[in-house]
């Protein structure tokens, strides 16, 4: 009867043992299986940016012909979008190694600093309208003018280095290295140089357009423009 008791104890001990340690293989399967589609969701995030990127190309090649044409744009765009980022980052950061994390991190903070841009200029362009309205051109208010067009420069090449950013870590997704001085980040600089001088050529467009085409809704020649 002893020996009865002991096997039905050990039986007990056995299968609660054999309950937690399923319990414990289960939760950690999802767990993983959670982080795995995360960050399957994180990649495919940045390909949407990438596209994404491309509509912001468009506005800002347009700002800088009319900033090249001695205008001011009173457009503005929809800035970018990262929802799987900001919601579901930090839940696949121990999957992520340094490289990973600091791509990641240098590529949704640049995603800020463009979405605030496109405020920054809208507040520029509204600004301009109102001072033009209420006095004029004046000197003051044509020095403000160019600090529009400056700051659609700058926000044209904070695109292009983003574009640049996502399009290298897809490429080296296991260990994107943006380490300064190495060969990556030369290549960097390189297409940082290239797409300046994109952007003194669509303000140098602008020089050669009516003021008052861009007053038009739709434009045959915009279709036939390649994205940078």
């Amino acid at each position: 009867m002893f020996d009865d008791n002991l096997l039905k104890i050990l039986i007990g001990v056995t299968s609660a043992f054999a309950g937690w340690i399923l319990a414990q293989v289960t939760s950690s399967l999802k767990i993983w299986l959670q982080r795995r589609k995360i960050l399957k969701l994180l990649l495919e995030e940045l390909v949407d940016l990438d596209e994404e990127i491309n509509r912001l190309f468009f506005f800002y090649a347009r700002q800088l012909e009319i900033h090249g044409a001695m205008g001011v744009s009173s457009e503005s765009t929809v800035g970018l979008s990262n929802p799987i980022f900001r919601g579901y980052y930090n839940d696949a950061l121990l999957s992520l190694n340094q490289k990973q994390r600091i791509s990641y991190q240098m590529i949704h903070s640049l995603v800020d600093l463009i979405n605030t841009g496109i405020t920054n200029l809208r507040n520029k362009s509204s600004e301009i309208y109102t001072r033009h309205a209420c006095d004029g051109m004046t000197e003051e208010l044509a020095k403000v003018c160019s600090a529009w067009g400056q700051t659609a420069k700058a926000q044209f090449l904070s695109c292009a280095g983003l574009q640049w950013q996502i399009r290298f870590h897809l490429q080296n997704r296991h260990g994107p290295d943006l380490s300064a001085y190495t060969e990556s980040h030369e290549q960097f600089l390189i297409y940082l140089k290239d797409m300046q001088k994109k952007a003194d050529e669509f303000v140098a467009n602008g020089k050669t357009i009516e003021r008052t085409k861009f007053d038009e809704v739709y434009d045959a020649s915009t279709f036939s423009r390649s994205v940078p």
